[in-house]
């Protein structure tokens, strides 16, 4: 058997301890007491796996001594098997009551002994299997659930993320996002030519700007002494306080913040998307009013230069010498044509309304 497995023998007859400790050698270590209080004083340096007491001890008896045992800090489930020299009911349920597992009745056989311990030891064994199976259920179960908190973290962030409509919000909530998972940092974004570096202690600090600057060029991810760096083209994020004592959690953060950071470049990149749409609308816009007021002009000289023109035919009329006919024959000649003239400066006036309409719906969208 193991020698890891100690057994403390409390009988008040040397004969009976030096019995039960020659059947259990070399099996299982041992150590022999004479009474109850001497056991419970070595209680305070050792603590055995197995104890076998006898009933009838002087001063406190086994039973007294059992339950006396079984308060004490970690032993509660530490095995006790009763030797006694009266086999009673009344005798095992006083046992049973007292927190024992087991009665053995003197004079007993070895064999019967020595497969009692190995029970007990069997039980021993078998809890502390399980316990340390619960302790490891326990703490994967610990591990899980701070791996769900990290990572609900992440999803809290990644949901907020699609939200976000600036660089600046941005920005402030990775720091947000850092300090959750107990972490301090620096956070540059850049769409085009703004650029702009965060962190708890300000905006665009020169000695941050300078180090960011640095160590955006150095690859993806990479780290140094205790900072992590996450480089994608539109966003720099750098930890100054990578928790290097806990590889685990360190891992699970470098995994985290990538994911974090790959969103917030996508976000950006949204962002930059949205920016050079709403450019080209408000360029488009400016060009219809620009093309809108040229046609206004272009009607107005026309409408001027249609009216001269008719006014200076009809006036030359009186100089040409014709007859009546002839005369009401140009004039109604120059009034259809003016007429056409001035039909098609109404549809131009159309095409005005509908420039007017198309930059107005231009401004609905840029609001959107």
């Amino acid at each position: 058997m193991s020698q890891e497995f100690k057994v403390f023998i409390v009988d008040d007859d040397p004969t009976v301890v030096e019995i039960i400790g020659a059947i259990l050698e070399p099996d299982y270590p041992q150590e022999s007491f004479l009474s109850a209080e001497d056991c419970l004083q070595r209680l305070a340096s050792e603590k055995p796996d197995l104890f076998l007491l006898d009933v009838n001890l002087p001063g406190m008896n086994g039973y007294e001594l059992c339950q006396r045992i079984k308060k004490e800090a970690g032993m509660r489930n530490t095995s006790v098997i009763f030797v006694s020299g009266h086999d009673t009911i009344e005798e095992r349920i006083k046992g049973y009551d007292a927190g024992g597992e087991d009665f053995i009745v003197k004079p007993f056989e070895p064999e019967e002994l020595m497969r009692k311990v190995q029970v007990a030891e069997s039980i021993v064994r078998n809890q502390r299997s399980l316990a340390e199976q619960a302790e490891q259920a326990e703490l994967l179960s610990s591990l899980v659930m701070a791996s769900m908190d990290e990572t609900g973290i992440l999803l809290q962030f990644m949901s907020k993320l699609i939200a976000m409509e600036t660089p600046a919000e941005i920005a402030e909530e990775l720091l947000g996002l850092m300090q959750r998972y107990r972490l301090e940092g620096v956070v540059q974004t850049r769409i085009g030519d703004d650029v702009e570096t965060v962190s708890a202690a300000g905006i665009n600090l020169p000695l941050e700007v300078s180090v960011i600057e640095h160590v955006r060029g150095q690859g993806r991810i990479f780290e140094f002494s205790c900072r992590g760096v996450h480089n994608f083209e539109r966003v720099t994020l750098m930890v100054n306080n990578l928790p290097l004592d806990d590889p685990d959690y360190c891992g699970r953060l470098r995994d985290h913040l990538s994911v974090a950071a790959q969103g917030v470049d996508s976000r950006l990149k949204a962002i930059q998307a949205e920016r050079a749409v709403l450019s080209a609308l408000d360029n488009i816009g400016d060009t219809i009013m620009e093309l809108r007021s040229a046609q206004q002009r272009n009607t107005q000289a026309s409408s001027k230069l249609i009216s001269d023109l008719q006014e200076t035919l009809l006036n030359s009329f009186y100089k040409l010498g014709l007859t009546d006919n002839q005369e009401k024959f140009l004039q109604n000649l120059v009034g259809d044509f003016m007429g056409r003239m001035a039909e098609l400066l109404n549809r131009d006036s159309e095409t005005q309304n509908t420039l007017l309409r198309l930059n107005q719906r231009l401004g609905q969208l840029r609001s959107c």
